[in-house]
């Protein structure tokens, strides 16, 4: 499996103050990879340390096995990052905005950036100032800007803040290209636990600077939970423990439990159900999702 990015026992002191804790993650080419905690949980320092903007004071990062500390350059030619909001210059057009940061780069030739613009959807602004944008379009700006040098890891800090519901989803859908389709590994922090439930293959959930959960996203789970309205519960939760070795629990008035086992399924359990007469009013499907997990872990 290749790693894009691989961070070994990263910390971070300031004034004294451990901010980031013994963090470690791999993150694979071609996946969205979300960075969630609470604010002040880190996740802005470690993205400042992954693209060198602040010194790391233990541990170590590589991009496509180029250390972050010793070969600097080399680990950042394969990067691009919007950190925070995207920074252009408001009385230039959105081209010449690209023009002027291709100059950064090596070889950047015009088809190249007509690329990009058609790639974000920019063709019909580009030659606009960039002043008149709304923010969603200069979000897409920023990202044809990061993409300039043909990153292989593409890093977003906040990338959907200020943007409406439809923004939101354009920026999605871009995402999810650049990593599925071009096989580019991008990186994302934000607040918006559903839309990273919806965005990211797989989520690190980050507390006080450490980490304290990676959730798969995209993996099927074999466990199935379910919440049923039957009568009496108490009878029906003896049962399933006798039969099946389920356990159960009632949470306002309505039994709840998971199925794991590979043979088992809710029709067992509705044959076991009114073959003891146990009353079954409904029975619905009961997922967790990103933010129940989110809270769990972070609130404890």
């Amino acid at each position: 499996m290749e790693f894009n990015v691989e961070i070994n026992h990263l910390n971070k002191t300031i004034d004294k103050k451990k901010i980031i804790k013994d963090l470690s993650l791999n993150i694979k080419k071609g996946e969205v990879f979300g960075l969630l905690g609470p604010n002040g949980a880190g996740k802005t320092t470690t993205i400042r340390m992954i693209v060198g903007l602040i010194e790391i004071t233990a541990g170590s990062v590589k991009i496509c096995g180029h250390d972050v500390k010793t070969n600097h350059k080399e680990a950042l030619e394969n990067v691009g990052a919007i950190v925070e909001n995207p920074e252009m210059y408001p009385f230039l057009s959105g081209l010449e905005n690209l023009k002027y940061f291709s100059r950064m780069h090596k070889d950047i030739s015009t088809e190249k950036i007509e690329e990009i613009v058609k790639f974000v959807n920019l063709e019909g602004r580009i030659k606009d100032k960039v002043k008149t944008y709304s923010l969603g379009m200069r979000q897409r700006l920023g990202i044809a800007q990061s993409l300039l040098n043909n990153p292989k890891v593409l890093i977003l800090d906040e990338p959907t803040n200020g943007l409406d519901p439809a923004g939101i989803k354009e920026l999605r859908q871009y995402i999810q290209t650049l990593a599925h389709e071009k096989g580019v590994t991008v990186i994302v922090s934000s607040h918006l636990l559903s839309e990273i439930e919806l965005m990211c293959d797989r989520v690190a959930i980050i507390k006080e600077g450490e980490l304290i959960a990676i959730e798969n996203l995209k993996e099927k789970t074999s466990h199935r939970n379910y919440q049923l309205k039957v009568s009496p519960n108490d009878k029906a939760r003896e049962l399933l423990v006798k039969e099946y070795q389920v356990h159960s629990q009632v949470t306002n008035g309505l039994l709840e439990f998971q199925l794991s086992a590979p043979n088992l399924e809710m029709p067992d359990i509705v044959k076991l159900f009114v073959g003891n007469n146990i009353a079954i009013y409904s029975i619905e499907p009961k997922e967790n999702s990103l933010e129940d997990k989110f809270m769990n872990l972070t609130m404890k």
